[in-house]
């Protein structure tokens, strides 16, 4: 038992003087920062192919790596640790692109699924309004008016009493029904 306490220790002094050999300060992620990122763009751009969302990717990737910082700082290979944070990261994406794109294939099969008329610009006026109402206003607003859910529908997705909908209805009129009269006197 004493000689596993033994390797334990010498173990933890190892890590401890590759630690201390490489400092964990901002100074130093800065410089691996500056150092690595073109590369890990470059890396993402050819896993997904947008140059954009590379960048996301490498910037998500790396604010994870600054994160943790005081640990990675202390691996052989800091950048691998990134790179495959990236990869991961990369994978989910395409995982969810895919997803959506299959979604997307699907109700542009199915006829008249999925077409959505353009507002006209005093309906897109109100519908800015009532983007401005509090949120679960908006919400109930929405529901109510343009999926035409009745009171405890809205409620049960809403997860809240048919009271507490027509609640948030009631309000969601009165502010409307004063800001958009004010919104008719402009426009006359």
């Amino acid at each position: 038992m004493r000689v596993i306490s033994v390797n334990t220790s010498i173990q933890d002094k190892r890590r401890l003087a590759i630690a201390a050999a490489k400092p964990a300060n901002a100074s130093s992620f800065d410089a691996f920062y500056r150092q690595e990122y073109a590369g890990m763009v470059a890396v993402a751009s050819a896993l997904i192919g947008d140059r954009g969302r590379a960048e996301d990717l490498a910037q998500e990737s790396f604010i994870s790596a600054h994160r943790h910082w005081d640990r990675i700082a202390g691996y052989d290979h800091p950048r691998l640790w990134v790179r495959r944070v990236l990869i991961n990261r990369a994978t989910s994406l395409r995982r969810r692109l895919g997803s959506e794109l299959k979604a997307v294939v699907k109700v542009k099969a199915e006829p008249g699924a999925g077409v959505v008329d353009d507002l006209s610009p005093p309906t897109s006026e109100v519908w800015d309004e009532v983007r401005k109402l509090p949120r679960r206003q908006q919400q109930t607003v929405v529901l109510h008016y343009v999926s035409g859910l009745s009171m405890e529908e809205i409620g049960e997705t809403l997860d809240c009493s048919p009271g507490t909908v027509k609640a948030h209805l009631h309000r969601a009129r009165q502010q409307l029904k004063t800001t958009l009269s004010d919104w008719e006197e402009d426009q006359t």
